[in-house]
């Protein structure tokens, strides 16, 4: 009799432990899974896909293309555009769901970006208020399994009006001296031009002035 009540409590207590042993596992499971799900998003690609103005010519638009995750973009293509339409681009008018370099983007490090000239406001008949359309893309993070991400970006081109640009881009101002020093010293090794050497001293430059002054002065005395 007593045998069959401590097998009936030591079964109670074992169907409880089992349980007890059961739920600790299913949450040491689920809180390890949001922990994977988290680490996931965390590094995930991430696409970024803006038009800017060119640095050198404000009509002129440029795309850029911009991986501003923690992990590589894979397979990146243009899967849809509305309202679509043609561009110059090449010496022809292709639609932007035709252009090549939006349609097959093999690899995008973190923190790579590819810029591209997209369109001049001098080359289309559309003006910049009536250029609004979306692109939506689809990517590949290989590591997370090969998942799969779509993302969409609205436009509206009239963010553009009444932009105006002072002076040249700094970048683009150096790089426009240096090409001006490298021309004046290709003349100058070519003995086009010749470099005026200044020999003198400081204190004998301020006498030759002076004394240029002074004969100045004399001379226009004595015409009076």
């Amino acid at each position: 009799m007593y045998t069959d009540i401590i097998l009936a409590i030591s079964t109670v207590f074992l169907a409880i432990f089992t349980l007890v042993l059961a739920v600790f596992t299913y949450n040491l499971w689920s809180e390890a899974k949001k922990t994977r799900e988290y680490n996931i998003e965390l590094n995930k690609p991430e696409l970024s896909v803006i038009f800017q103005p060119s640095k050198k010519y404000i009509n002129f638009i440029n795309i850029n293309i911009k991986n501003i995750g923690n992990s590589p973009i894979y397979n990146l293509k243009l899967k849809k555009v509305e309202n679509d339409f043609a561009i110059p681009h090449l010496g022809k008018k292709p639609k932007i769901s035709e252009l090549k370099y939006l349609n097959k983007i093999n690899y995008l490090r973190p923190s790579q970006e590819i810029e591209q000239f997209f369109i001049s406001f001098h080359q289309i008949e559309k003006k910049p208020e009536d250029i609004k359309f979306s692109l939506f893309f689809e990517y590949t993070d290989k590591f997370a399994k090969g998942k799969i991400y779509k993302k969409g970006f609205d436009f509206d081109f009239s963010q553009f009006l009444d932009m105006s640009q002072l002076g040249d881009e700094p970048s683009h101002k150096i790089s426009k001296s240096l090409e001006n020093i490298d021309k004046y010293l290709e003349h100058f090794a070519s003995g086009f031009k010749k470099l005026n050497v200044i020999t003198q001293t400081k204190k004998e430059k301020q006498d030759e002035d002076k004394k240029f002054i002074e004969q100045s002065t004399k001379k226009r005395k004595d015409k009076k």
